[in-house]
């Protein structure tokens, strides 16, 4: 296994073939939660794991609602990481 990074939390959370970053929590009171990681794989690959916990309504056609809204969001979002992974534009001069 590659040595400890910076960020990794250096403890329990790494082990098999990864390091782990302490968890970054986001919570909205009785609507949901998410908890972010940064995670180095053993071949050196970075990743950011996500898990989301959120709170659907009882009715199904809300919640499928809730669920589309979700997926929908989820898209862009993964967009907008991609976009922020490239190189800055150059100033024209």
């Amino acid at each position: 296994m590659s040595p400890h990074t910076a960020w990794c939390a250096a403890d329990h959370r790494c082990g098999l073939g990864e390091h782990r970053g302490a968890e970054i929590v986001v919570d909205l009171a009785r609507h949901g939660r998410a908890v972010v990681w940064r995670t180095r794989t053993d071949n050196g690959r970075e990743y950011a794991e996500v898990r989301l916990w959120v709170a659907l309504a009882p009715h199904e056609t809300r919640a499928r609602r809730q669920l589309l809204a979700m997926l929908t969001g989820l898209r862009v979002l993964l967009g907008r990481v991609a976009l922020a992974a490239r190189p800055a534009p150059r100033p024209h001069r």
